[in-house]
């Protein structure tokens, strides 16, 4: 049955054969390439294809779908632990604990880059592999998986990156919140839980939200991390998977620039592709920073 419908499927492609051929022969290979079509072919195509033995392509949705799969893995494990590592220094713990976890967590952000992620392809990759072979976690989408380079490594790494900056940023907003919404809540019979989460909490929540947004755009323009760990495979991935597609490697916008950047021929169609990419990233670290400032900017009005 399969070998028929392989058949069939054989002799489909090989009829298309004389109309491509049919294309190929009107086609004129000097007129030139209107500029919107050039801009749509960029921003929407699929494939990212360099030295071909007949045309290349560049396509950005790839890149830009692996850089937004890793960044809200990132963000996903980032998030909890940074917020959450800001309230309770903040709110909870002793000056002793305050002395040993902040020095602790903004030592992180003192780690090079290019360190994380050969500890992501020598340590973290091949232990997420071989956890995910242990029979009873099997239930878990995706796994089992082969691929050690993929979304959830680089994600995990980033994550690791980005606590510093939400930690920092979040802590900012906590103290920011008058006392006297504290005592308020105190005086009223709250507990120290219940004032938290009910007064402290929401009135520096845009404090908070600022802190996750510049947290993404670190994420988002990491590069050693991604290009180290992220598996570097130019296609889309398969969202068709689930939860399952975090197990997938992917390539990002900062890990093609310093990939080819320094092999192609200066002036040429994919030396221009590769800056058009580094804009589209620019444009998108400008957009998070911007909204980003904005929020802070509403927050302190509204405190003060």
């Amino acid at each position: 049955m399969r070998a028929d419908t392989f058949k069939q499927l054989t002799r489909d492609y090989l009829a298309g054969f004389p109309a491509i051929e049919k294309d190929l022969e009107q086609w004129d290979y000097t007129r030139p390439v209107p500029v919107t079509q050039a801009f749509t072919a960029f921003v929407f195509g699929r494939q990212w294809l360099t030295a071909s033995f007949w045309q290349d392509w560049y396509g950005v949705l790839p890149l830009l779908a692996g850089s937004l799969m890793v960044s809200f893995v990132a963000l996903i494990i980032a998030v909890p632990l940074g917020v959450g590592a800001a309230i309770y220094v903040n709110q909870i713990a002793t000056l002793r604990e305050q002395h040993f976890i902040k020095p602790g967590i903004e030592f992180i952000s003192a780690i090079p880059s290019v360190v994380l992620g050969f500890f992501g392809i020598a340590v973290l990759g091949q232990a997420l592999r071989a956890l995910s072979q242990v029979s009873w976690l099997a239930w878990l989408p995706g796994f089992p998986y082969s691929e050690r380079l993929n979304i959830l490594t680089a994600g995990c790494l980033l994550a690791l990156l980005a606590v510093p900056t939400i930690f920092s940023l979040a802590e900012d907003a906590l103290n920011h919140v008058p006392r006297a919404f504290r005592e308020a809540s105190f005086a009223l019979g709250a507990s120290r839980l219940q004032t938290i989460v009910k007064i402290v909490v929401p009135a520096s929540l845009s404090g908070i939200v600022s802190a996750v947004l510049l947290g993404l755009g670190r994420v988002v323009g990491e590069t050693m991390v991604v290009l180290l760990c992220a598996g570097n495979r130019i296609a889309i991935p398969d969202f068709t998977a689930g939860l399952a597609v975090i197990t997938q490697p992917v390539h990002t916008m900062t890990g093609i620039i310093a990939q080819e950047m320094g092999e192609v021929v200066r002036g040429s169609i994919h030396y221009r592709a590769l800056f058009v990419v580094g804009l589209v990233l620019f444009v998108l670290s400008l957009l998070i920073n911007y909204v980003a400032q904005k929020i802070v900017r509403r927050y302190r009005i509204s405190v003060g």
